[in-house]
């Protein structure tokens, strides 16, 4: 009997526990909803590639229009919602410099910038169809901390696209899933792109 009732209270104190691990891993991240103002050209980011990204939550902090010795630099910065966007981890960070007639050059030092990231191995591929030229570079680390650049280049333009994250795993964080994150990050640079 009391072998039962020790037996009982051990299967009790696992569902407890796995219980707990199961509700705080999924979990929802973010902050509420903010209503932060960001720059104008940001507008050119839909909310179904923000949903898509899981950063819905705009960041005016981090937002802004900065005038260059050659051009603007436009930035566009999101977070997660919490209660919409999920658990882990997400931002999602846009950039939009006008280079005038520097672009080509801006755009290979941006990608040797990225390709010589200390953090992790630098993978590019190509990408077809977006503006004049693009590339999407993934940061492999061994942590779960996983970074996608999406570079684009549209004429005197040139567009950034970070998105970066984990996913929230049952003892420890988890890499995102690539595909997705790949997806997400070309789908804003997509509309950010076609509306320039």
């Amino acid at each position: 009997m009391v072998i039962g009732i020790l037996a009982g209270v051990l299967a009790l104190a696992v569902a407890i526990t796995g219980g707990v691990i199961y509700l705080n891993v999924n979990k929802d991240s973010g902050d509420e909803k903010r209503a932060d103002k960001l720059p104008a050209l940001c507008g050119n980011v839909s909310e179904a590639a923000l949903a898509k990204a899981r950063t819905t939550n705009p960041n005016g902090l981090m937002s802004r229009e900065t005038k260059l010795s050659k051009g603007i630099r436009t930035t566009c910065s999101w977070n997660q919602t919490k209660g919409v966007d999920g658990s882990g981890h997400r931002a999602t960070d846009v950039s939009v410099v006008n280079e005038r007639e520097e672009a080509e050059s801006a755009f290979s030092r941006s990608i040797s910038m990225h390709m010589g990231n200390t953090q992790g191995r630098a993978l590019q591929k190509p990408i077809k169809g977006l503006g004049d030229e693009a590339v999407v570079i993934l940061i492999e680390t061994t942590s779960a901390f996983t970074e996608m650049t999406v570079l684009v280049r549209k004429g005197e333009l040139i567009v950034e696209v970070d998105l970066v994250g984990w996913d929230a795993g049952l003892f420890t964080n988890t890499k995102p899933d690539l595909d997705e994150l790949e997806a997400a990050a070309k789908g804003i640079a997509e509309d950010m792109v076609g509306k320039l």
